[in-house]
């Protein structure tokens, strides 16, 4: 009986900056499997698998805003990402697709995934061999209800590529589907893995694969990026930033008016001023904190029956004493504790209004861009899609 060879034991001394890049590698898988690995077992996995990209991916993520906007630069220019690029990517647009809870509740919409799932099909399609250790990893993050059935189940074969596809297909129907309510979060981890485990060809390949999706895929890495480290991808400020701009025109709707403030960049800020020669002036400040009031503003005039509603900003809570139509909501930021109550016509009046000023031709100039709405896409291409 052949002896099994005995394992050797290497012992080296590595200086603080190949330490910190294990330490980011080290976090990196943890993020990737939710399991605790050691330093020496991320040097030990490094070595085997012989790989420098791996390292560069470690290396991109050391200054993330500064990777990501030379990815965007590149990405928006149609130059070719290396693989190490698109692996780094993938990495935030995991964070941002599954960040999704009571602290997030815009989640991603399904066009964004539909984009996605085909992103990753793309990919898929460019393995040198058919079959792989990862089909069943796949199969996984995908619907138990999309997946082909066989009467009775055979659990002892393996997972196909074929069955894989066909899964896929069925998702993205499924994603298609208006009255679905199954979202597929674990998306973003099917193409991180892909991208990071598997033998794929060349850097031009992959870029010719996924340029196609690049504006979704973007848009899903900066959300990431902006979960991870609460920062737009921004480029550096320039000397046109403190030129002036003309003041943008205010809104009013009913007894409410919404009035506007330059910010840094394409940012601005929004105060809605309340009735009365003395009323309130509440302001609204930065893209993120907008985009979660408007959100609130329409989930509490949603068809199906309204609750208590939080996000990461603010809380909402409805009041029915009647048990049958709401007949107040209170909002607070969760940072100061001010409360403003509506009726529910109130409550209409300001969703109203926020959403004239996001339709109107009126509220055009300002940025030097055609109106507030392509404003609110340049900081989407910072903040992602929040």
């Amino acid at each position: 009986m052949a002896e099994k060879p005995q394992q050797q034991t290497l012992s080296v001394r590595i200086d603080d900056t190949l330490r910190r890049r294990l330490e980011r590698a080290r976090q990196l898988s943890a993020s990737k499997t939710g399991e605790a690995v050691s330093t020496s077992e991320i040097a030990k996995r490094f070595l085997e698998s012989a790989r420098d990209d791996r390292l560069d991916v470690v290396d991109l993520l050391a200054d993330p805003t500064g990777s990501l906007l030379q990815m965007r630069r590149k990405g928006e220019a149609g130059l070719v990402l290396s693989r190490a690029e698109w692996t780094t990517l993938a990495h935030f647009i995991r964070s941002g697709v599954e960040a999704v809870s009571a602290q997030t509740p815009q989640a991603v919409s399904r066009e964004s995934l539909v984009a996605l799932l085909d992103a990753f099909v793309a990919v898929y399609d460019l393995r040198p061999t058919r079959e792989s250790r990862l089909e069943a990893y796949y199969l996984g993050n995908l619907s138990a209800e999309s997946r082909p059935t066989s009467k009775p189940p055979d659990r002892t074969k393996p997972i196909t590529s074929g069955v894989v596809r066909r899964t896929l297909s069925e998702t993205r129907r499924h994603l298609n589907d208006p009255s679905a309510t199954w979202v597929p979060l674990m998306l973003g981890r099917n193409l991180y893995v892909l991208l990071d485990e598997e033998p794929l060809p060349g850097a031009e390949d992959l870029t010719r694969a996924l340029r196609p999706h690049w504006a979704v895929l973007w848009r899903l890495a900066a959300r990431g990026h902006y979960v991870l480290t609460h920062q737009p991808v921004r480029e550096p400020s320039t000397a046109r930033d403190g030129q002036y701009r003309p003041p943008i025109p205010s809104l009013t709707e009913g007894p409410y008016t919404l009035s506007f403030a330059h910010g840094q960049g394409q940012e601005f800020s929004v105060q809605l001023c309340f009735p009365g020669a003395r009323g309130p002036r509440y302001p609204i400040v930065g893209y993120p904190r907008i985009a979660e009031f408007r959100t609130m503003l329409a989930d509490l005039l949603a068809d199906r029956a309204p609750g208590d509603w939080t996000g990461t900003y603010f809380y909402a809570g409805v009041t029915s004493p009647a048990a049958k139509e709401v007949s107040e909501i209170w909002f607070r930021a969760h940072d100061n504790g001010v409360s403003f109550g509506f009726t529910l016509k109130e409550w209409r009046t300001v969703h109203a209004l926020f959403r004239r000023a996001w339709e109107l031709p009126d509220i055009r100039r300002a940025w030097d861009l055609p109106d507030i709405r392509v404003a609110w896409e340049a900081l989407t291409r910072e903040y992602g899609e929040l």
